[in-house]
């Protein structure tokens, strides 16, 4: 079986954080509590696969369990929307190591609409069962004849078939060591409006509702479409049907991408989004910088957070003196929950000039929030 290595490091540096740090009244302020520099040993990582976009739970076994999206890594980083799937791997501490258990949504032929691809899961625990939310897609078969070392690019006319067959899908379980129940059609389809939809991230109201934001991009004459646009949709249950409330999210007017990779959830009367400034457009801190935006108890009216920043993007820097530059340093951010308050942050890393990606676990500077 394969190992995945991570260690739950905490980092003190002489600094006593007092209790409730994360809290700061009016906000959550997360650099109080991330560390400077990360220790390897907190990687995720296979020898053989990517890693991306992991969430880590703890089970009804007292286990940890990750469930995250991995592809070859012969087929290189843009062979995750045409070789991903999501797999599972468990450990007795949060800390790792993780070992490979099996995969939660395996490919099953282009005949089903998820049945080439299933990536960036987010994974909901409510009442008992958990609910795996995720993106699917299927291409025309064309990857199926390829060599396994053949990189997938976005100069691929069949890289985009994959691309604009994006929907959104969803998997139950009552047992994160069983079996998953997947459906044969996506819970949200695309609509004369959208070429494509992705990347669900779904919350619980304090009133209740289930609350989905994802992304779609505009129907557009040519295989690129239009702008990419995050949208919320509302729902009295986890599996649907999600209606959209047509509330704008976090968007800039100029860009046509302003918004990535991101997570949302209520704490403290108030809803959280962290999410990825795509562009550059939402603030001043840079490309591909992770920020904190707030909203009240609906999440329908978000800014920028009282300290916005999360992680900034461009190196990261480790414990033993070394810098890995990155590519993308802090997408499909995570988090790991106890009793409903966040104790660590999980990342998707793919280092500058690498084909090779890794997820990081970030544990928090206080265990007492």
């Amino acid at each position: 079986m394969t190992k995945l290595n991570a260690a739950y490091i905490f980092f003190i540096f002489g600094i006593l954080i007092p209790q409730c740090a994360l809290s700061q009244g009016s906000g959550l302020d997360f650099s109080k509590v991330l560390p400077d520099s990360f220790n390897k040993k907190n990687i995720i990582e296979e020898e053989d696969y990517n890693v991306w976009g992991t969430n880590i739970i703890k089970g009804k076994d007292d286990k940890f369990h990750a469930i995250y999206s991995r592809w070859p890594k012969s087929r290189g980083h843009h062979g995750w929307v045409t070789h991903s799937e999501i797999a599972h791997a468990v450990s007795d501490e949060l800390s790792g190591p993780y070992v490979f258990k099996n995969l939660v949504l395996a490919p099953r032929g282009n005949q089903y609409w998820d049945g080439d691809c299933t990536h960036n899961p987010h994974v909901l625990e409510y009442e008992g069962k958990y609910y795996l939310y995720h993106m699917g897609n299927r291409g025309s078969g064309y990857w199926d004849n390829t060599p396994e070392d053949r990189m997938p690019m976005m100069k691929d006319k069949e890289w985009w078939v994959n691309r604009n067959h994006q929907r959104i899908g969803l998997a139950v379980t009552d047992d994160l060591n069983g079996e998953w129940e997947r459906f044969d059609q996506p819970l949200v389809d695309i609509d004369e409006t959208k070429r494509m939809v992705s990347t669900p991230v779904v919350s619980i109201r304090p009133d209740g509702k289930f609350l989905m934001v994802y992304k779609y991009v505009v129907e557009q004459e040519g295989v690129h479409g239009g702008r990419v646009i995050h949208s919320t949709a509302l729902s009295s249950t986890p599996t649907g049907p999600f209606v959209d409330t047509g509330i704008p999210f976090i968007e800039t007017k100029e860009s046509t991408f302003a918004l990535d990779d991101h997570v949302e959830w209520f704490q403290d009367g108030q809803y959280y989004c962290m999410g990825k400034d795509h562009d550059g457009s939402l603030t001043s801190f840079g490309k591909g910088t992770m920020v904190l935006y707030v909203s009240d108890e609906r999440g329908m009216d978000w800014q920028l957070a009282k300290q916005p920043l999360v992680l900034k993007a461009g190196k990261l820097l480790w414990s033993d003196g070394t810098v890995t530059l990155c590519q993308r340093t802090s997408d499909m951010p995570k988090l790991y929950f106890e009793k409903g308050i966040p104790k660590a942050l999980i990342i998707a890393v793919l280092p500058k000039g690498s084909e090779f990606s890794f997820s990081l676990v970030i544990p928090f500077y206080n265990n007492d929030l």
